[in-house]
């Protein structure tokens, strides 16, 4: 289960407010004060994932940042799949 909901939603709709040679700074920069609600729920998941985590060990989850240029990325590569598939046809 996605910590943030809509992701793609909220992704494609970042996109759409960014100019076309955006970075991934940029994108989260906008993703932060367009969704503030979800980048707070992400980081108290990251905390609380570190909080529970043995001193020594590392925990799976991504810090909020990385795990929200990740969903860019993800979102990007699919949607390129998407387009390259209806080309074809």
């Amino acid at each position: 289960m996605s910590v943030i909901s809509k992701v793609d939603e909220k992704v494609k709709y970042v996109i759409s407010l960014l100019s076309d040679d955006y970075t991934e700074e940029e994108f989260l920069s906008i993703f932060k004060e367009t969704y503030p609600a979800d980048y707070k729920k992400c980081m108290a998941k990251f905390l609380k994932e570190e909080r529970n985590t043995k001193l020594g060990k590392s925990h799976p989850m991504q810090h909020p940042d990385h795990h929200i240029k990740a969903a860019l990325r993800s979102y990007l590569s699919r949607t390129k799949q998407q387009s390259n598939q209806n080309n074809k046809s």
